[in-house]
This record gives structure tokens, sequence and C-alpha cells, in this order.
């Protein structure tokens, strides 16, 4: 009897012991992630889609953002704990072949922004920009242009794409 008195008691503390503020509801604003489309070089308007993208970052252990998609357009995350993301984008990939790959390195500096109690922090990036390295002579990205240098959300698109 003492036993269920104790639980019963437990349990109400903590039902009553939760707030509306404790708990990050769905559709609070979190750390946005990096629009991307990829449009037709020889006309720029056009959307043009990648064959077999892989993207992997650029690190010891690689983590793959995006396996062998054909798409015309991406959202990836870049890295809140440093001002540099620097990333393989393999078109063609697969299994038996490395497929032809490109390094694009985006830069930006991290703002933490304070949602509130139950979500904490999310970090939009400024001054963002984003290279080319064209060390060899088969890249398949042609150019990249930079539409927005603030990433706070994703409602519209950040960098396009030409290849």
């Amino acid at each position: 009897m003492i036993k269920k008195s104790i639980i019963s008691f437990v349990l109400i503390f903590m039902i009553s012991g939760c707030t509306s503020d404790d708990i990050c509801e769905e559709g609070s604003p979190t750390t946005p992630l990096l629009i991307i489309t990829f449009k037709d070089f020889i006309n720029p308007e056009v959307s043009k889609e990648v064959t077999s993208l892989t993207i992997k970052t650029d690190e010891e252990n690689p983590v793959v953002l995006l396996h062998q998609a054909t798409t015309d357009s991406i959202a990836i995350p870049l890295n809140t704990n440093t001002s540099v993301t620097k990333l393989f984008f393999i078109k063609n990939d697969n299994e038996e072949d490395t497929g032809n790959y490109d390094v694009v390195t985006f830069t930006y500096q991290t703002q933490p922004e304070y949602i509130n109690r139950a979500c904490g922090y999310k970090v939009n990036y400024n001054n963002l920009d984003a290279q080319l390295e064209t060390e060899n002579t088969t890249n398949w990205i042609q150019q990249i242009n930079l539409l927005q240098t603030t990433v706070k959300d994703e409602t519209s698109t950040h960098i396009s794409i030409l290849h």
C-alpha cells in the first residue's frame, strides 16, 4: 500500500513538473541546411539534374551526406563547430568507379541564436562563400553562384551550381 502511494506520488510529481516550455515544439526553428540548386551551364535559368551524386565530408573519417542520388537540388548541413566545411561532390558515383569528383570549400561565420529554454540554440551562418578547387582539369562543376551570403532559413536557394 505504501509502495503504491509512493509510486503514485512520484508519477503525479513527474507529470505536473513538466511545463509547456520544457518541450521543444515541432516546427520550432532549427539550424538551417544549405540549399543548393544545380543548373545548366549553357542556360543558367534551367535546372539540370546531377546523375548519381554523392557528397562526402573531407575528414579523416568521411561522412556521406548524400549517396548516389539523381537530383537538381539538395539541402546539406554545414559544420557548426568551425568556420569551414570542405565537401566532395562526386558525380556518376558507383561501386566500381569513384566517379568524377570536385571539392568545394564553404567558409562562413557562425552566429548562435537563442530559441527558448526547451530548444536551446540554433546556428545561423553569415558571410557565406563557396570556392571550387580547380587543381584538376576535369571539373564537372563549371561555376558556383552565391545567391545569399546569410543562411538563416531554408525558404530559398543559397547557392546555385552550374554544370
